[in-house]
């Protein structure tokens, strides 16, 4: 089985190297690209076509809400797993999100097993039948 694609679009250095350490940790085959904000990532996103983006929601240029909202125009990328990962999650913000497009909502701080819960599930979807 192909080993799926991240992309992490995440404003905070440290947490994007996190975040990227917890999956090569569960997939150290994955490939794994880190975007400094929403813009950016979607520039990257049309070469990249990721499985997973690992989202956050608060970041200069382009939050994630914006994000999710032009990714989900896009065609490159319509069966992209999206999970936002935010200090700020309650229900009404969760709601939105996933009224939006994106397949989960998780909160800050994420941990390896989130994680690698989350990369076996995209592997899952991702199976042929």
């Amino acid at each position: 089985m192909k080993e799926p694609s991240v992309l992490i679009v995440e404003d905070d250095e440290v947490a994007a190297e996190i975040l990227q350490q917890f999956v090569h940790h569960h997939r150290p085959q994955a490939r794994v690209e880190w975007c400094w904000n929403g813009y950016e990532a979607l520039v990257r996103v049309q070469d990249f076509q990721p499985d997973l983006i690992l989202l956050d929601y608060m970041m200069p240029k382009l939050d994630g809400r914006e994000f999710i909202s032009t990714l989900r125009t896009l065609d490159t990328c319509r069966g992209c797993h999206i999970a936002v990962i935010s200090a700020y999650v309650d229900r009404i913000n969760e709601k939105g999100f996933l009224d939006l497009g994106a397949q989960e909502v998780l909160s800050k701080p994420v941990n390896s097993s989130q994680i690698a819960a989350l990369l076996d599930r995209v592997a899952a979807e991702r199976k042929p039948t």
